[in-house]
């Protein structure tokens, strides 16, 4: 019954991302599967391996992708990592580490116990040289392994977890809470050096690769609901202010926020600071957001356990109510307020991408 021509949607799919804009065929879908996906629908033996054995990673992907091909027609992990090196992960060269357990995904966790911790961390900051630190040795060998071969690395797009998540990879959720309202002279500090150098890496790594910037920058920032709108504004705001002056300057650039969370208490501030693009906790309703921000196209707002555990009447009733409250002039994105959860049958987004099919025409 929820069948489609998935060849003919997802060309017509391409269409449909003009923002506010009703010259298009209908409501652009987008669908953000991740790695908690991939690993239920492939029953994944070792999630470490995953990560750390690149050939590994690559067989699940084209395995997967032949799955949601035969399903609904779209392939969508990335099936040909052309670099075997990346670049230093940013939050690693500002003091976090990488922590890996079985049947998890990787995280970031904090060495700092105190404030004093802080303040050294504030100091050898400063002293990094992001051209230096940006790159593993092997990573230029890999560079000119690949240009030899006629293949260019652009990283001309920008974007990066926000200013709030990072600070509780390399501080510690705990600490960046207590800190941010019983130390604010020092976290004062800690976020303008976060700032100036996470503007160097972004510039260390255009530079590297002669890539040529494409405005528009991307935040995912799950852990900025912790901050309080004011603390929010003193801390997080300068920061999104400044990576968009310098990689997404013009007033029609993208400016994407993405947060699983309530953002309801934020969405002022996001709204002043040009964000022009969200996706939201599925706890706000879209008529909510529209009014909050009357400018930003909205990525959402399909609850991702009601897709995953939803009856299609349910399903379909979410994606009706999302198109009737904020689609019809054009700034909606049918997607999940988050990424897809994992577990979530091909037949339930099937089921999804029919109802927009069906009442998301213009």
């Amino acid at each position: 019954m929820y069948e489609l021509d998935y060849k003919k949607f997802w060309e017509e799919n391409e269409k449909c991302f003009e923002p506010f804009s009703t010259n298009k065929p209908r409501v652009p879908v987008k669908l953000p599967f991740d790695d908690h996906f991939l690993f239920e629908e492939m029953n994944v033996e070792s999630t470490i391996r995953y990560y750390k054995d690149r050939e590994y990673r690559l067989q699940l992907h084209r395995l997967c992708n032949d799955r949601m091909e035969q399903a609904i027609g779209l392939r969508f992990f990335n099936e040909k990592e052309e670099m075997s090196v990346s670049p230093n992960r940013f939050e690693v060269i500002m003091g976090a580490h990488w922590e890996y357990s079985e049947g998890a995904t990787p995280w970031l966790e904090s060495t700092v116990k105190d404030i004093e911790d802080v303040k050294n961390l504030i100091k050898r900051a400063e002293k990094l040289d992001m051209e230096k630190e940006a790159f593993p040795e092997e990573w230029y060998a890999e560079k000119e392994r690949l240009e030899a071969a006629g293949i260019k690395i652009d990283y001309g797009s920008r974007g990066h977890r926000g200013p709030a998540t990072m600070a509780t990879s390399i501080l510690g959720t705990e600490n960046t809470c207590i800190f941010i309202m019983e130390e604010p002279e020092v976290m004062k500090d800690f976020f303008e050096i976060l700032t100036e150098k996470m503007v160097e890496y972004h510039k260390a790594l255009l530079k590297a690769t002669n890539s040529e910037l494409k405005p528009g920058y991307w935040i995912t920032d799950d852990n900025s609901y912790l901050f309080p709108p004011r603390q929010y504004e003193q801390f997080c705001a300068p920061f999104l202010e400044r990576v968009f002056r310098e990689f997404a300057p013009g007033p029609n650039d993208y400016r994407y926020q993405h947060s699983d969370s309530d953002m309801r208490h934020l969405m002022p501030i996001l709204n002043d600071l040009g964000v022009n693009n969200v996706n939201f906790g599925p706890t706000i309703h879209p008529a909510e957001i529209r009014k909050a921000m009357p400018k930003a196209v909205i990525h959402g707002q399909m609850p991702p356990f009601t897709l995953r555990n939803g009856s299609p009447e349910e399903i379909i009733e979410i994606v009706r109510r999302d198109i009737d409250a904020v689609g019809r002039d054009g700034g909606l994105v049918a997607t999940t307020a988050g990424s897809i959860a994992a577990g979530t049958s091909f037949e339930k987004i099937k089921i999804f991408l029919w109802a927009v099919n069906e009442y998301g025409r213009y």
